[in-house]
């Protein structure tokens, strides 16, 4: 009896607390503050409705300091710190600015720019540095950090060189809104109109006919051959093995990787004659695919040049890490090849399963299953913010309950944190679960960083398809953390992200009633549909993982035109896809798939078996337009 009644008197309370959220979204502060009296202060929730009254009440920075002082253990703390900072930046106080700054868990942009401005203010010579760092991006960036170019500028540390550079930058990466806004703030002498580059857009081989007057106009012309390119590779070589010859050397190479990225996006063989042409000039970005065509192309010695001409941060990513490996035992230095394959056989992902099968001796490198004590899991569970963020969770505040517990997770052990991902897997939060545990850097929990809900209906469906329960578990995994009401902002829905083009093309081939799309957000209809099109998929893509896998992500179609005219190997046609979210959507499905495998006790086999050999485009049956078009 007494715990019924305490539930009761919990649920009272819940609906206090809500009813005093919505009173303080709507301004009704007597409302608040009357709700807030029959609150009593041991609710979990109660620091919540102390901040809503010192807002409401329009406490000054002092009193707003000493709750964030007073409650740092909830996130609330850095959302006032945060507040106030910009408050502080944007009336340029920057003594107070300063003593707020050096608090804060993490800096946004604007703040990052504010801090930047305080730091010139006392003469930080680091600050030059990082804020000129900061220019160079093609991301458009907070008004809060025009001023502090405006101040490199007059000071001399924000060159003509350096606008250009970030209008390059603009452009490569097609934020032509930035573009413009760049090349309206030129010095006006030599400034282009706004018509040229819509010009470049409209008829981009009449930009590459003219001569270029300046290095702005050059960035245009070199904007209007990427454009080309995109749709006439050839024609853009041709007319600029004519043209480079007006530019510097340095954007003649950079205008031979702009066509061969072109090329290397749509497979084409001369990538790889385009990109030897650029020699060393070219962007990071272009150097990648130097790397990625000469991949494809089978040329191991450029493999391992490209990688060794990338900054030093790049190279230590873990799949340049591995094709450097692999590129090294291409040549015959084996030895160098196996020290690489060692160290990243040691880590949890694509890259370390790759090298581990490289490696001519392999031991049981899986890390132990660490498991949680009861003990451990109490600890936890009496953490403050844990609390809060479970609780907020079944009251559907779902975005503050990530923000409290991502709070609380700060600093946590390994032990902590996988005690933490066990209580969220208790509470089927299941995203938070999986997140958490993969946080950890020596204690592991293969158990919770591969969960298997829905196990039932899974290995159901899964069988009744004739598809491997752990490739099915990996992708969705990949697609939705196993969040049922996942509803991606393109439209895609459920455990299986399925589009409601797709869901009705399913519903059709499966004949069933017409509004049987309409169900897919349930899980038991998701997984049924998502199983029955990884199927076809599988049947229309030569039984090929990675084929399917690519073409549920990005359609069967472009999955077929990724491939070669010859055979190819499974890690090299996944490395080379052109769509980076595909690319890196297939590498985490398959990877996920042997992981599961394990935690299924499946047989496992080889993540090198799972990616196969790719067939030329020859060898294969085109997919037909009516069925080349559902794409989940």
């Amino acid at each position: 009896m007494c715990l019924l009644l305490a539930g009761t008197a919990r649920a009272s309370t819940d609906k206090d607390f809500l009813a005093a959220r919505d009173a303080n979204a709507k301004g009704r502060s007597t409302q608040l503050a009357r709700l807030a009296e029959r609150i009593p202060d041991q609710y979990p929730l109660k620091v919540y409705l102390d901040y809503w009254q010192l807002k409401n009440a329009s406490a000054g920075n002092e009193a707003l300091l000493a709750f964030a002082d007073a409650n740092p253990d909830t996130p609330l703390s850095e959302r006032i710190r945060q507040e106030i900072a910009r408050s502080y930046g944007k009336n340029e106080d920057w003594p107070g600015f300063r003593q707020i700054v050096g608090k804060l868990a993490r800096q946004d942009k604007e703040l990052q720019c504010f801090d930047l401005r305080a730091r010139l203010q006392q003469n930080d010579a680091r600050a030059v540095t990082e804020a000129t760092a900061l220019w160079r991006t093609a991301q458009d960036l907070p008004s809060s950090c025009d001023p502090l170019f405006d101040t490199l500028a007059a000071r001399g540390s924000l060159t003509i060189d350096d606008r250009i550079a970030r209008l390059r930058l603009a452009l490569e990466t097609g934020n032509l809104r930035l573009a413009r806004e760049l090349i309206a703030a030129m010095p006006e002498e030599g400034r282009p109109g706004p018509a040229l580059l819509a010009q470049a857009q409209r008829t981009p081989d009449k930009i590459l006919e003219t001569a270029p007057a300046n290095a702005i106009r050059r960035e245009i012309q070199l904007y209007a051959l990427g454009l080309l390119a995109k749709t006439d590779a050839d024609r853009a070589a041709t007319l600029w093995e004519i043209k480079s010859a007006d530019s510097p050397e340095a954007d003649q190479g950079y205008g031979w990787g702009v066509i061969a990225v072109a090329a290397a996006k749509q497979q084409k063989p001369e990538a790889v004659a385009w990109f030897l042409r650029a020699h060393n000039q070219l962007s990071d970005s272009q150097s990648l695919w130097r790397v990625r065509t000469m991949l494809r192309a089978g040329r191991w010695l450029d493999v391992y040049q490209g990688i060794a001409a990338l900054p030093p941060a790049t190279q230590n990513e873990a799949v340049w890490r591995y094709w450097k490996a692999r590129a090294l035992k291409a040549l015959n230095a084996v030895y160098q090849a196996n020290q690489l394959f060692a160290q990243l056989s040691r880590e949890i992902h694509y890259y370390g399963l790759l090298a581990y099968e490289e490696l001519p001796v392999r031991l049981e490198n899986r890390p132990d299953e660490y498991r949680p004590t009861p003990d451990q899991v109490r600890a936890v569970e009496a953490n403050a913010g844990i609390v809060r963020a479970l609780l907020l969770r079944r009251l559907n505040l779902n975005a503050d309950a990530v923000a409290e517990w991502e709070w609380a997770l700060r600093g946590m052990s390994d032990a902590e944190l996988l005690a933490a991902a066990e209580l969220a897997r208790r509470d089927e939060w299941y995203d938070r679960a999986i997140m958490t545990a993969e946080k950890t850097r020596e204690l592991h929990s293969f158990d919770l960083r591969y969960l298997t809900p829905y196990r039932d209906l899974a290995e159901a469906q899964a069988s009744r398809n004739g598809l491997d329960p752990a490739w099915v578990y990996g992708l969705m995994r990949q697609e939705s953390r196993f969040v049922d009401y996942a509803h991606s902002g393109a439209g895609a829905r459920g455990l299986m992200q399925i589009m409601p083009a797709t869901a009705k093309w399913i519903a059709h081939q499966m004949r069933l009633d017409k509004r049987a799309h309409a169900r897919v957000n349930d899980p038991e209809t998701n997984i049924r549909f998502g199983t029955f099109y990884l199927k076809s998929l599988l049947d229309k893509l030569d039984g090929s993982l990675v084929l399917a896998t690519a073409g549920y992500n990005a359609g069967p179609g472009r999955a077929r035109r990724w491939q070669a005219d010859t055979a190819l190997e499974g890690a090299i046609y996944t490395e080379t896809i052109p769509f980076t979210e595909t690319r890196e959507y297939v590498k985490k499905v398959l990877a996920n798939a042997m992981y599961y495998s394990r935690r299924l006790e499946l047989p496992a086999g080889s993540l090198k078996e799972r990616l196969g050999t790719i067939p030329a485009k020859s060898a294969t049956m085109p997919v037909p337009e009516s069925e080349a078009d559902p794409e989940p």
